[in-house]
């Protein structure tokens, strides 16, 4: 398989470009090489192809993310999957072509209907948006949570037709099914939206009570996601098929859930490494000792070394998260924090002046080195 080029290269565009920018060098590809314009031309429908997943991508703030920090493996190991991952350019097609092409966005990544009529795509259902909070040692372990989700759903009554006898809808007598009513005014021909089917073409002559002829009704829904270990902070996961059931029978919407994870009383995250500051005495820090310290997953035991300084920092493999993208885990690094004792005995106090008068400034590299760049400057 020929290894993939990169994105910005497809689109030629630069790695900073603005969504508009992406947009018009899609748009300026894609009308060369729309294979409406390219009939049975393959080579021109790959090119096509190619240039539809960049956009797919590099369009999507959460994806052009991943594909910045990644590149292609941020899709995993079979690579970006046209039968599922293409809603944004379905989306945006017709904003950016109009009619240029007619009324149909051309099957050609497989695994979905052989058209995509902009009535059919006018009556999916909206895509809704959740958000969730998890500990941070939920997201890096990985979890499950139920959500409840208000959505809508077909209605029974009527079977989602939107009418009492379950029939179809007619044509409308004003417009006659083009949605749209036209009127003069003297050499000037003004068009505007019919008022009696409101644009569709149709209308109900009895509309179920119930759905009050839409066709669908709201429900409360119980729904499971699995949140991947290894998440990070304001990634959003994608539900396909769980947001609301169009009206009269459209494809059912997403579902987005933006996951976010609450701030730890022990660790903070920088990329995989997470970070844990671990408070020990003056005593510990010059004579050394063995302490027990929080992981994600648990306690252990870690050795600091006789004359560890504050601010040190440990490292331990592999306690860190999981890479989401990748094999392994970071790290997990411990900040030492020297902590001074709030009040000294007379004995402690007296111990400490005996040292004091017994310690030597060559024994503090630092402070003699601060001492003489001080005095010769």
């Amino acid at each position: 398989m020929a290894e993939k080029r990169d994105y910005y290269e497809v689109l030629g565009v630069s790695k900073n470009a603005s969504i508009d920018e992406i947009k018009k060098a899609y748009r300026d590809l894609a009308l060369k090489y729309h294979p409406d314009r390219n009939p049975g031309n393959k080579e021109a429908e790959e090119k096509f192809k190619e240039i539809t997943e960049a956009y797919e991508v590099l369009s999507d703030p959460k994806k052009r993310e991943t594909y910045d920090r990644y590149g292609h493996a941020g899709f995993g190991p079979t690579g970006f999957d046209w039968t599922q991952d293409f809603s944004r350019v379905r989306a945006d097609f017709s904003d950016i072509f109009g009619d240029i092409f007619g009324d149909f966005f051309s099957d050609l990544f497989g695994g979905v209907e052989r058209t995509y009529t902009k009535k059919t795509y006018k009556n999916r259902g909206s895509d809704l948006e959740y958000t969730i909070s998890i500990t941070l040692k939920e997201g890096a372990t990985g979890t499950e949570k139920y959500i409840n989700v208000s959505r809508y759903d077909k209605c029974e009554t009527c079977d989602g037709t939107g009418s009492k006898s379950k029939t179809k809808k007619t044509t409308c007598p004003v417009c006659h099914g083009t949605g749209q009513v036209v009127s003069k005014q003297g050499f000037i021909t003004f068009s505007h939206t019919c008022s009696k089917c409101r644009g569709e073409g149709e209308i109900i002559s009895d509309p179920c009570v119930n759905c009050r002829g839409t066709g669908r009704v709201k429900n409360m829904h119980k729904i499971l996601v699995k949140i991947p270990a290894g998440i990070e902070t304001g990634s959003s996961l994608r539900l396909r098929g769980e947001g609301d059931i169009g009206p009269y029978g459209g494809v059912r919407g997403d579902l987005y859930v933006t996951v976010y994870i609450e701030k730890d009383k022990f660790f903070t995250r920088e990329g995989d490494d997470v970070i844990c500051e671990v408070p020990i005495t003056l005593t510990q820090a010059i004579l050394g000792d063995e302490i027990e310290i929080p992981t994600l997953t648990g306690k252990v035991k870690m050795k600091i070394p006789p004359g560890t300084q504050n601010s040190s920092l440990f490292r331990l493999r592999n306690l860190g998260f999981p890479r989401v993208y990748g094999h392994g885990k970071g790290d997990q690094i411990v900040r030492i924090k020297v902590v001074m004792p709030q009040k000294l005995s007379k004995k402690l106090k007296s111990l400490f002046e005996e040292i004091k008068l017994s310690e030597s400034i060559d024994n503090y590299p630092e402070i003699k080195k601060f001492l003489e760049e001080m005095k010769n400057n």
